[in-house]
């Protein structure tokens, strides 16, 4: 299916309308910037890892983040937690799989939460090639780099969006995962919704690098644009491209 960039716009509205409110069981050291970056998208974080506290939460909020950053034995029990609390209400999950290629022991955890209600994985090259055999077909890839993939069932999608800064900044990526699970949980369609929410980060991550003069400046820069961006900004720098699943180039 293909999207315009009036599509992808909508869903962002909605998503400063709705205030959605997310749970994200993040690292430690990206919980911070996560948080503001959400923020700015009017998605509200919660962030409490607290055993007794994660059901609670989870409860009351309209999406899970789960990122295997700083991965423990607290945090592993306290994300199958917040799984639970999220089959129950059926809200959708994102998982970060936070270096999986450096450990086995982390990429065998990834691996078994993916037999949960996993909706999206949000993964780098190196991460996603090590999971790919435990993706079932309710798990929507997303592939993050120089340019970021969507895999539908029937489609690829590009976005060709983004600016070097943005790896430059510990935790720019992780937030992208509050994001994510804030846009799944305003449109069902988890295709629109994560090709919305990877194009307003990377064309927000272009203008803020233009008024910076590098990765110190540019996360405030970024942090404003993403609570300032217009629609006529992100329709002038959308690269979105499709193509069909056998390789053919659609739009």
């Amino acid at each position: 299916m293909s999207y315009t960039a009036e599509n992808l716009w909508q869903v962002f509205e909605s998503v400063r309308e709705r205030g959605v409110r997310v749970h994200c069981l993040t690292n430690s050291v990206a919980q911070s910037i996560t948080a503001n970056v959400m923020l700015a998208c009017n998605i509200v974080p919660s962030m409490t890892s607290a055993h007794d506290e994660i059901p609670a939460f989870t409860e009351s909020v309209d999406g899970l983040l789960l990122n295997l950053g700083t991965l423990d034995g607290k945090r592993r029990h306290g994300i199958r937690l917040g799984l639970e609390g999220a089959a129950k209400k059926s809200m959708p999950v994102v998982l970060d799989p936070v270096k999986v290629d450096r450990s086995d022991i982390r990429m065998e955890f990834a691996k078994d939460i993916l037999k949960e209600n996993v909706s999206i994985l949000k993964a780098n090259m190196g991460e996603s090639a090590g999971l790919g055999g435990a993706v079932t077909e309710n798990t929507l890839v997303v592939r993050t780099g120089i340019e970021d993939a969507v895999f539908g069932r029937e489609t690829t999608y590009t976005v060709g969006n983004g600016h070097a800064y943005m790896d430059k900044v510990t935790g720019i990526g992780c937030a992208l995962g509050g994001v994510l699970a804030g846009f799944a949980a305003v449109e069902p369609d988890k295709e629109l919704a994560v090709l919305a929410a990877l194009a307003v980060y990377g064309v927000c991550g272009e203008i803020a690098a233009e008024q910076a003069n590098g990765p110190g400046s540019f996360t405030p820069a970024f942090i404003d644009t993403l609570y300032s961006l217009k629609a006529d900004q992100f329709n002038e720098r959308l690269k979105l491209e499709t193509m069909n699943n056998k390789g053919g180039v659609l739009a």
